[in-house]
């Protein structure tokens, strides 16, 4: 086993945590981070987010992310309806702009998730490590950025 092979997820992990908080390239972190495979610590962010507030939309948008990615079926309804109601609740130009599709891609998810093959879930949580896929719902994290949430 090469252990240099784990130096670089760790310190993109210690970097990620470490900078995420109160900057405003929070959007590029995160999404660096779900580029390169390092999705739980994107899930770490969001659960210390929302750990600080209940209410941090960034948080509940990233965890949201992680459980579709992983297919936590039994979650992530949970999440999705914590995403509208909080968002739903902010402002600030760039996100209300984003907002709908943040709920129309939501509303899709809610109803056809029912309908998800449970034969296909093992298969498809194996795929979710895959690296370089994007973050889906980075859009709305941007538009936060772009809004000065981070600051």
């Amino acid at each position: 086993m090469n252990p240099s092979r784990f130096v670089m997820p760790v310190f993109i992990l210690l970097v990620g945590v470490s900078e995420v908080f109160g900057q405003t390239n929070f959007y590029e972190q995160v999404s660096t981070l779900w580029y390169a495979g390092e999705k739980t610590s994107v899930l770490n962010i969001a659960e210390q987010r929302i750990t600080q507030n209940t209410n941090d939309v960034a948080g509940l948008i990233l965890k949201m992310e992680y459980q579709i990615e992983f297919v936590a079926l039994d979650a992530v309804s949970n999440t999705m309806q914590r995403v509208l109601d909080v968002g739903s609740k902010i402002t600030t130009t760039n996100f209300v702009a984003a907002y709908p599709l943040v709920q129309s891609d939501i509303n899709h998810l809610l109803q056809v998730l029912p309908l998800y093959p449970t034969n296909e879930i093992a298969a498809d949580i194996g795929k979710a490590s895959i690296s370089n896929k994007p973050l889906t719902s980075g859009y709305a994290i941007k538009a936060l950025q772009d809004d000065g949430y981070f600051q």
